[in-house]
């Protein structure tokens, strides 16, 4: 039997992090390692949602009502799939109501490309795997209940994804990671009063980037509330740091459509820089000392370093435009059995299609 198959890359925040919040314009990536979902028709005792990276093989529900997910809160899977098993009740719910009742369905989703492998550890890489997804969820669903294709960034699919978002995150979240995948590629991406802008843009050719994780898994919607509360404490600290942030994110702009890969890796490291003190002010450790020690060996190499991200852990960016110095720098990663990789460009973003299975 014919199914649905979706895949959204992850993202890697290349410029922009906490200032985005505010306005700032923010550069990420979308990177080549994507969530996948298969909507299978199946028989209505078959419904179930499986996602093996979150240890969940077949989490029943069912519909008792067109539009209605009914779930099983009571089981013990339950808390470790709460919040996608929501999302995809709301998902289904509003695709329904657009396009009909698609029938009985699996649910399978699959994360393993945004892990990895290192030593005897599966490493959750940081790579905003559920925003990939919440992304991949809804192509699918749409792709299902109206039986055509979807790709790509719609506006209508980030507003439809920015409202449980940001409820999840107490309004704290810029969708920047949503956007881009949807998007794919590189984008700029600026949040303007209750609107967004989103704009496909090119890194200079000479520009080399490589991401490693830290060694530690972060928090962002702690370090998110850690940030507002330090605002709102400490308003003109925040607005003289948020203005200078604001203000390397512009020459970060510039230097990227002026392709001049030496400023913008220039500016890769001011922001760096940039994020430290204002976890010092905010007191979290928004550059760890894991990363604080690899930004030193980089800087000896000219390469710059900054978290990738809110920081607090998860991926740092490295950033040359000399490809061999971020070769030796990766020698010296695994040497201080940290984990790096160079990221590929995923340049679709997002896409939902019926096939035939496996």
């Amino acid at each position: 039997m014919r199914q649905v198959r979706a895949l959204a890359p992850g993202k890697a925040v290349l410029l922009g992090e906490y200032a985005v919040t505010r306005g700032a314009p923010a550069l990420s990536l979308a990177v080549d390692r994507r969530a996948r979902v298969s909507l299978v028709p199946c028989q209505p005792d078959e419904r179930g949602l499986s996602a093996p990276q979150l240890g969940v093989t077949n989490l029943a529900f069912t519909a008792e009502q067109p539009g209605h997910i009914v779930w099983n809160v009571d089981h013990p899977d339950w808390a470790a799939v709460a919040r996608t098993a929501n999302l995809l009740s709301l998902l289904h719910k509003l695709a329904v109501e657009r396009f009909g009742d698609p029938g009985p369905y699996r649910v399978e989703i699959d994360t393993a490309e945004l892990f990895a492998s290192h030593g005897q550890d599966q490493i959750k890489l940081g790579l905003g795997s559920s925003s990939a997804v919440a992304v991949a969820l809804d192509a699918a669903l749409r792709c299902l209940c109206s039986r055509s294709s979807r790709s790509g960034l719609s506006m209508q699919a980030l507003d439809r994804l920015l409202r449980p978002y940001r409820r999840d995150q107490d309004g704290r979240g810029s969708g920047i990671d949503l956007a881009t995948s949807l998007c794919g590629g590189v984008i700029s991406y600026q949040r303007k009063a209750q609107e967004v802008e989103v704009k496909r843009v090119s890194l200079p050719s000479d520009l080399a980037l490589m991401l490693v994780w830290t060694g530690q898994a972060a928090s962002t919607p702690r370090l998110l509330a850690a940030f507002d509360a330090w605002c709102e404490h400490s308003p003109e600290a925040a607005h003289s740091l948020l203005t200078q942030m604001h203000e390397c994110c512009l020459h970060g702009q510039r230097a990227m459509e002026q392709g001049d890969g030496e400023a913008l890796v220039g500016q890769f490291s001011a922001y760096g820089r940039l994020m430290g003190t204002m976890g010092g002010l905010m007191g979290a450790d928004v550059v760890t000392p894991t990363l604080a020690e690899i930004a030193v060996q980089a800087a000896g190499l000219g390469i710059a370093c900054k978290p990738s991200g809110a920081g607090g852990g998860d991926l740092a960016l490295l950033a040359s435009t000399h490809s061999g110095r971020l070769h030796e720098l990766r020698l010296w990663l695994e040497e201080q059995g940290l984990f790096a990789f160079v990221p590929g460009l995923d340049d679709i973003g997002v896409r939902a299609e019926w096939c035939e299975p496996n």
